[in-house]
């Protein structure tokens, strides 16, 4: 049972959304489901409006350390990296997606993000692009988990209340 949770509160805190299948595949109740994928959700925006600066800084530091001692694994690496992201000179930075979000901060606001993160947009990129634009403050992410329960109170009663159990 305790891995069973566990697995709904990591599911919840990085991708909200697909949460509430897992839930219903677990046999968790409604109630369960609200309070499991609500801790998920808030649980993942602390995590990554607190920590994802010192993750970042922890990968360099381990990068720069290590890896610069062997010249022919860094190479490997780069070959690896390069079948999945093309080299800064052949790739077209991605403008469109870049004003997208700044669209989105300038016409919805904190509210429009803060609604979009848990069902558009990821828990950890929504944090980060609330955190980017408007600082990281108590009430920033008071709205951010307030719209993650909002929206796992509405999603699970939906889910709950008009599907049929066999």
């Amino acid at each position: 049972m305790i891995a069973k949770i566990i697995s709904l509160l990591l599911v919840s805190g990085i991708k909200f959304i697909f949460a509430f299948p897992i839930a219903i595949k677990l046999h968790f109740t409604c109630i369960q489901t609200i309070i499991l994928t609500s801790t998920g959700g808030i649980a993942g925006i602390i995590f990554f409006s607190f920590f994802w600066e010192h993750v970042i800084t922890l990968y360099f530091w381990l990068i720069h350390k290590y890896l610069h001692k062997y010249p022919k694994i860094r190479a490997r690496l780069r070959e690896i990296k390069y079948w999945f992201v093309k080299p800064k000179d052949k790739r077209n930075i991605p403008f469109r997606r870049k004003r997208r979000y700044v669209f989105l901060k300038q016409n919805a606001g904190i509210l429009g993000i803060a609604l979009l993160t848990p069902i558009l947009l990821s828990i950890p990129l929504g944090t980060f692009l609330a955190v980017r634009f408007y600082g990281r403050s108590v009430k920033i992410i008071l709205i951010l988990s307030s719209t993650v329960v909002f929206w796992s109170t509405i999603i699970s009663c939906l889910i709950y209340f008009t599907t049929f159990r066999y």
